[in-house]
Order: C-alpha cells, then sequence, then structure tokens
C-alpha cells in the first residue's frame, strides 16, 4: 500500500498505537464461510485518542471501527487490513520495531510517530522536562531513540529495572517541548495475546 504525505501520518499514528495499547490478532474461526480472521484493536480511556484512531482508519481504509466502552476497546475485524499492517513488522510487546518507511520519512512523520507511541506508554514525571517511556522491548525503545537522534531531539534510555523493563527518558524540547498527557487506560496486563471477542 502506498502512502501520501496525509495517509503516512495517519498511518504513523496508528502504528505506534498498534505498538502502544493496541494489538494485531490473528485466529481460526468455525464459520462457515472463513477459516481465518483478523481483528485489530486498540484500547484507551481517552476519548480524542479514540476519535483519532478511529478517523485515521477511516482516512487510510474506508472503514468504521466498533468501540466497546465497557471494555475500553476498539476494533475492526479484516484480513485485508491486517495484512497491510504485518508487512511493517510485528506488533507483540516486546517483538515490535520502527519500519524503515517511518525511519526514511520527514521529521513531521517522525514526530507524529514519537508522540503516539508517548501518548500510549510515556508519562511526565513531575517536577522533570521529560517524557519517560517505559517497555519491555529495549529494541524498540531503542529504534525510537534513533528516530529522536535523527531530528536532534535529546533522549536516553534507562535500565534494565528489576522487572526486566526499560526507560526511554526524552527531553521536552523543540517540538515537544509542550507535549502533555491526558490520563488514559494503563496497561491490560503485559499484552500477551487476548483473544478476540
Amino acid at each position: 500500500m502506498k502512502f501520501d504525505k496525509n495517509l503516512l501520518k495517519s498511518f504513523a499514528r496508528v502504528h505506534a498505537h498498534l505498538c502502544g495499547d493496541g494489538g494485531l490478532y490473528f485466529y481460526k474461526t468455525s464459520e462457515k464461510d472463513r477459516i481465518n480472521r483478523a481483528e485489530l484493536s486498540y484500547f484507551n480511556t481517552n476519548e480524542d485518542l479514540i476519535k483519532s484512531f478511529r478517523k485515521d482508519m477511516k482516512l487510510l481504509f474506508n472503514v468504521k471501527m466498533t468501540y466497546h466502552p465497557e471494555k475500553i476497546r476498539l476494533k475492526v475485524k479484516s484480513l485485508r487490513i491486517a495484512k497491510v499492517f504485518l508487512e511493517y513488522g510485528k506488533y507483540g510487546t516486546r517483538e515490535w520495531r520502527i519500519p524503515d518507511l517511518i525511519k526514511n520519512s520527514t521529521k513531521s512523520i517522525k514526530l507524529e510517530w514519537i508522540k503516539a507511541l508517548s501518548h500510549d506508554e510515556g508519562y511526565t514525571p513531575l517536577k522533570r522536562n521529560i517524557i519517560r517511556i517505559k517497555s519491555m522491548n529495549s529494541k524498540g525503545l531503542k529504534d525510537t531513540k534513533n528516530l529522536l537522534d535523527s531530528i536532534k531531539i535529546n533522549s536516553w534510555i534507562t535500565g534494565q529495572n528489576s522487572d526486566g523493563s526499560w526507560y526511554l527518558n526524552i527531553r521536552k524540547e523543540k517540538e515537544l517541548s509542550n507535549f502533555t498527557k491526558q490520563p488514559s487506560r494503563r496497561k491490560i496486563a503485559e499484552r500477551g495475546f487476548e483473544p478476540p471477542t
């Protein structure tokens, strides 16, 4: 799938959210006309992020997603869409990486990816001018640091922590100076495979 500049911004945000509080699931079905199914989901209590994700998916694939507020889950079932995202890597907690499509893009596209991941996985410690992202995925964090290096925003990785996680600390400077994060859901346990319902 080819993306123009506006579509690439939407793709960057959706990709980062799938690496953060999203999920891409493949499973077998007993339906008469179908053997395999796929589902793309995004979990969040922040209404602005839900609306943004839904808008980006509509722009990218002209698809209407279903929101289940009791499960804080936005989802769509589509093998076609899942296969597009699968072309750009895996999305497990310890597996996600930033694809070359984003690495080789413009500064504005890179910032969209970084901001989207920060909204899901990051927080802003009190009295510190940084955004801190906690992850079990050291390689993914190194990719993110390299992305920040490429746009000359200072960041550093600390860890490994006692729970096996790492921190990416991002200086709130330049285009990230005014970054804020509204409250959103806390991660659903380590986000292993969660069968679609």
